[in-house]
């Protein structure tokens, strides 16, 4: 991967970040959850992807049609907790219960996959 690369893909994150800041800041800040699942950096990984991986991103992308309930639970989990612990504690609730989540994944797909 080249330094243009990389600065490529840190500018790009970086400004959709700060994007959906403004956008949650703004009279449409529901509109910012709406963005925060637009697959831009969804776009961008299989774009940079593809240049690496001749052939077998199909793969890839069936196995992240595979991971789209990691998505749901992280959400879910913070949506349930949200409300009743500190968000940093929220976050951190979500993301454990995104890895589980994927383990198990990983595990099935692992098995069904032979």
């Amino acid at each position: 991967m080249t330094l243009v690369e990389l600065l490529t893909r840190f500018l790009v994150g970086g400004t959709l970040v700060v994007l959906i800041n403004l956008i949650g800041k703004s009279r449409n800040s529901l509109i910012a959850g709406l963005a925060m699942l637009f697959p831009a950096i969804t776009l961008l990984g299989y774009y940079f992807l593809s240049l690496s991986q001749h052939g077998s991103l199909s793969k890839t992308v069936m196995f992240s049609i595979w991971s789209l309930p990691t998505s749901l639970v992280f959400l879910l989990a913070l949506y349930f907790t949200i409300d009743k612990i500190p968000i940093l504690q929220a976050l951190t609730f979500g993301i454990a219960s995104w890895l589980i989540t994927a383990i198990v994944i990983i595990g099935v797909y692992t098995i069904l996959s032979k």
